[in-house]
């Protein structure tokens, strides 16, 4: 019967029960005591009771023992301990009993409880933390807990350590871990982790003891981390959270400021803490108690011994093997690029960056593995430190092998021409570095770093082999854009790219937007590489329909509707222009600049003006810029052809979203002349863009400045249509789109419908009768001509807030003005027909320019949002914008002028004393005056960049 063969036939263990190593002795003891016998009995068989999930064949192979081995208590003590250590048990028992039929043999019973199942893990009482964020830090401390896994009380008491290291990391520093269990039939448990997290410690007062080179508040203002915020002490609340780890990385910045002004063995020492509470002031306690509670701050007091300041000594440079071939360069060449003279402030920051300047220098001539170690002699006396510079350069390297990993779609020899590598060089690590940049140019993968390569150094041959890792972006973006804007009213918005076209790096798009007053189709195509050589060529065709209302636009400016009558909203500039066309390109890079081309555009396009305004009429047909054409068919045809030269430096690392690099372009566009087309203009443009990473990289300042100026040639000037208009989401983003631009009085003919009693017609009474006529109004019409020279700056700082969402503060500033007021003149025919029909108006050749609109500056700020269409791939924006200078002032427009016109005769006198005493010829004949004012604020959503 089984238990009863020997006294100490049973041997269990219980977790929680009695330590482990006693119950090992116990179980050493019983097995030891078991009479060896010369023909010892054998394991009859091996029975496990108590198994649910694990397989009998799993523990069979834990073990040591097998059916019919030699019993051997040795052995089961082995074997006991090898169950026990699984850990799968919170019980584990083993019996022996004799074989069947009352024989010498032996039958093995291990008796186990296995451990429960965790099915789900919950935490009461986390606010300052989310669950994966605990996850993570699970995961990265190594705690080894996790759903459907056995439950362990050591893994659970580790993840409660951890879970209270994080909390203190959030300024939970007396925070309460606990975990409870609740059963689950059969054999689970629901695990709960109990957190009390108590107040939140925010950094309190810092005082400093023995600093005497720098001020308290330089100090504070060096500890990034842990410096309060400035403000007043009872807004504890907005001080910054207390992280001791963080203290940690401020006292190693206090130690690097002083080791930079020359304190070379300054210490800075552990920082006394001091808990108190804090309490909100009373002000706040009492108009919000339930936002306001009392907390915990800690009050840093920091020691510092600054010890005496040194200077540069003399500085050695020596090859480790002591031969001076060795060194590659020459010593003079490796002193003259060390940052530091004699005398001057040992700066430790300096010499370190110098030292990583040299590891680069040698990278860059195939010493990947070049090393330079300093030695310090410091005369404490003279209070200099001579520094000696040991060089190792190792072996040179030559590039093997260049693979390339992950691009499925994009084909090898895409990459591989922007790298400025090719196997057989000798490997440069600056010359990677740019193959990089060129790569992230392309958009075509995911960011790279020089880090995603796997260089395998083979050092027998004194070669590596590159494996570049790259991520594919999808081929194909689709872009929507919408919304309401002052010139193109509302509108909708779709455009498809397709960044590399059969995996070749060919760039195909399709772009088309729909709306009330703009519809646009365009279609694209380039080819970064002609012939296989470095030649990028392209062209696009386009098609565009555009509406003018100038009524509308004038309503935008001045906030309301214009209540005028139907003859004066006939002098407004209202017109449509279709314009058809194409454009063809290429450039070629020189090998001087890597990230410079030079290129040339031809394009060539039809427009045609219809105006539907007799505002349009005069001012269109009035301009002299199609000189060689006159009469009514001179808005129709308006051909250009022109061709453009440009030079382009680009080192942006992303071309939507940038965190560094500069791009300079100029371009010199000739239209006319020998080109054909009716035009004859003279356009040259400069952009400069700059993105600067700041705050160890994880903000970007972004800069761009844009310069045009465009004016006419041969005796001709600029189409109305082809001067700039400044404005809208790519411009100055608190102004609507091309709403910003001088204005001018044009001079307009209009014919007014009158009724007047004709003293020459009387009826059977003896009283003038009334008749029906006309007359003709001269007035000077607003109109918007647009500048020829445009000025644009933006400014932005952009900060990633969580993945694809950034917020950015921008300032913008532009102008658009007229600098040759000769370019804006009325032809000699209008002219001279104007002054004959109208003696008595005040004409000029020139358009008057309204006092104060031209050359007024419009200055933008506001916030921004960004968030990357993860589908779509391009940027979604919102962003509000105040106008810190805009146009708000009162325009006088002059009175009219009306005479007479054929086919209605007027008697003499019906003019002065009938008609000029009229509401509605006394309106137009009057001096009248317009309030301009333009939005203060703007609020606007997009799909796009500005820059």
């Amino acid at each position: 019967m089984r238990g009863l063969i020997h006294p100490y036939a049973v041997l269990s263990v219980m977790r929680g029960a009695l330590p482990l190593s006693l119950l090992v002795c116990l179980a050493s003891v019983w097995l030891l005591a078991v009479p060896a016998v010369a023909q010892g009995p054998r394991i009859e068989d091996i029975r496990w009771e108590g198994l649910r999930r694990i397989p009998r064949d799993t523990m069979n192979a834990r073990i040591i023992s097998k059916k019919g081995d030699p019993y051997n208590p040795n052995v089961l003590r082995r074997d006991f301990r090898a169950v026990w250590n699984t850990n799968f048990f919170e019980t584990v028992r083993l019996e022996v009993d004799d074989g069947e039929d009352n024989s010498t043999d032996k039958i093995l019973y291990f008796i186990v409880q296995e451990r429960p199942l965790i099915r789900r893990i919950d935490y009461d009482g986390v606010k300052s933390l989310q669950q994966s964020d605990i996850l993570e830090g699970f995961r990265l401390s190594r705690v080894g807990l996790s759903v459907e896994m056995q439950y362990d009380p050591t893994r659970v008491r580790r993840a409660e350590v951890v879970l209270t290291q994080m909390l203190a990391q959030r300024g939970r520093m007396f925070a309460k871990v606990a975990h409870v269990t609740r059963r689950v039939p059969p054999n689970a448990v629901v695990l709960i982790f109990v957190v009390e997290e108590g107040p939140k410690v925010k950094v309190g007062e810092i005082s400093f003891e023995g600093n005497r080179r720098f001020s308290d508040r330089t100090l504070v203002r060096t500890m990034k981390n842990s410096r309060p915020m400035g403000i007043p002490p009872f807004l504890y609340f907005m001080s910054k959270t207390y992280n001791g780890n963080k203290v940690q990385e401020d006292l190693e910045r206090l130690r690097e400021l002083y080791q930079e002004q020359g304190y070379f063995r300054a210490v800075i020492h552990q920082p006394e803490t001091r808990n108190r509470d804090t309490k909100p002031f009373l002000p706040l306690r009492m108009t919000m108690p339930f936002f306001f509670k009392p907390g915990k701050a800690v009050n840093l007091r920091i020691r510092i011994d600054e010890g005496t300041r040194y200077r540069m000594g003399k500085l050695e440079v020596r090859s480790s093997t002591g031969e001076e071939k060795d060194l590659f360069f020459t010593p003079e060449f490796l002193k003259n690029t060390f940052p530091l003279k004699q005398s001057d402030i040992f700066d430790v920051t300096l010499i370190r960056k110098a030292l990583e300047n040299y590891s680069k220098l040698y990278s860059e001539f195939g010493f990947i593995n070049a090393t330079v170690v300093p030695e310090t002699d410091i005369d404490d006396q003279a209070r200099v430190i001579d520094i000696t510079l040991d060089f190792e350069p190792n072996k040179q390297f030559f590039v093997h092998r260049i693979e390339f990993l992950g691009n499925t779609k994009t084909r090898d020899k895409v990459i591989r021409r922007e790298l400025l590598l090719d196997e057989g060089m000798m490997f440069n690590s600056r010359l990677w570095e740019l193959s990089i940049l060129r790569l992230n140019q392309l958009n075509f993968f995911e960011r790279l770093d020089p880090e995603n390569a796997d260089v395998q150094q083979n050092a027998q041959n004194n070669t590596v082999d590159l494996a570049l890792k790259v991520k594919e972006k999808g081929k194909n973006s689709i872009g929507f854009t919408g919304g309401s804007s002052g010139v193109l009213g509302s509108f909708l918005g779709l455009n498809y790219t397709t960044n590399n076209f059969l995996g070749l790096g060919e760039t195909l798009s399709v772009d088309t937007q729909w709306g009330d007053r703009q519809r646009v189709f365009r279609i694209g195509f380039t080819e970064p590489y002609l012939f296989d050589k470095s030649i990028q060529s392209g062209f696009t065709v386009f098609l565009n329909r555009f509406k003018f209302d100038q009524a509308q636009q004038n309503a935008i400016i001045t906030g309301s509707a214009l209540n005028i009558s139907d003859a004066l909203q006939s002098r407004l500039v209202n017109y449509n222009q279709n314009s058809i066309g194409f454009t063809a390109f290429a450039s070629y890079p020189l090998r001087k600049f890597r990230f410079a081309r030079v290129g040339l555009t031809y394009s060539f396009s039809t427009s045609d003006i219809t105006c539907i305004s007799e505002g349009c009429t005069n001012l269109f047909e009035g301009l002299a810029f199609r000189q060689t054409l006159a009469g009514p068919n001179s808005l129709e045809g308006i051909q250009s052809s022109r061709i453009t030269g440009t030079y382009f430096y680009n080192t942006v690392n992303h071309p939507i979203y940038p965190t560094g690099g500069t791009s300079f372009f100029i371009s010199n566009t000739l239209e006319g002349g020998v080109l054909g087309g009716n035009q004859k203009t003279y356009r040259p443009t400069i952009e400069f863009k700059h993105f600067r990473p700041i705050n160890r990289r994880r903000n970007t300042l972004a800069f761009r400045v844009i310069g045009a100026f465009v004016t006419g040639y041969g005796g001709q000037v600029p189409s109305p249509f082809s001067r700039f208009y400044v404005g809208g989401e790519d411009t100055i983003r608190g102004f609507n789109i091309r709403a910003v631009s001088p204005l001018a009085l044009a001079p307009a003919r209009s014919t007014i419908p009158i009724f007047f009693f004709d003293p020459t017609r009387l009826d059977a009474n003896g009283n003038p009768t009334l008749q029906a006529g006309a007359v003709e109004l001269l007035s000077q019409s607003i109109s918007f001509p647009g500048g020829d020279t445009q000025v644009i700056t933006n400014s932005e700082y952009r900060i990633p807030l969580a993945g694809p969402l950034t917020l950015s503060l921008f300032l913008d500033a532009g102008i658009s003005t007229i600098l040759r007021r000769g370019q804006l003149r009325l032809t000699d025919q209008r002219l001279a027909e104007l002054k004959t029909l109208f003696p008595t108006a005040d004409l000029s050749e020139n358009l008057k320019l309204i006092p104060g609109t031209n050359g007024k500056v419009r200055v933008s700020t506001g916030v921004e949002i960004v968030i990357n269409l993860p589908i779509v791939q391009a940027p979604f924006r919102l962003y509000w914008a105040y106008n810190l200078s805009r146009l708000n002032t009162t325009i006088v427009q002059p009175a009219g002028v009306i005479r007479s016109i054929e086919g209605f005769p007027l008697p003499p006198g019906v003019l002065e004393q009938q008609l000029l005493n009229q509401p509605q010829l006394l309106l137009l004949t009057s001096e009248r005056r317009l309030f301009f004012n333009e939005p203060l604020k703007t609020f606007r959503f997009t799909i796009s960049r500005t820059f």
